[in-house]
């Protein structure tokens, strides 16, 4: 996962998989990794697709 802090964009947090690049309308920018999946990767697309077409999802995030 990725956290933006805002700046010359909104804040953000991203869940990247696969190729991605983390941009806006005004160009490239950097993110920080503070957390990292370590299981359930198979739900990924899935989940990805989903948010594609159905706009933002709850999730929940726990600690192993």
């Amino acid at each position: 996962m990725i956290l933006y802090p805002g700046g010359i964009s909104e804040t953000e947090i991203l869940l990247a998989y696969g190729g991605v690049q983390f941009a806006s309308k005004v160009g490239q920018l950097a993110g920080n990794h503070f957390i990292t999946l370590t299981s359930a990767f198979d739900d990924l697309p899935k989940l990805g697709k989903m948010v594609l077409w159905e706009g933002a999802q709850a999730i929940r995030i726990e600690a192993a």
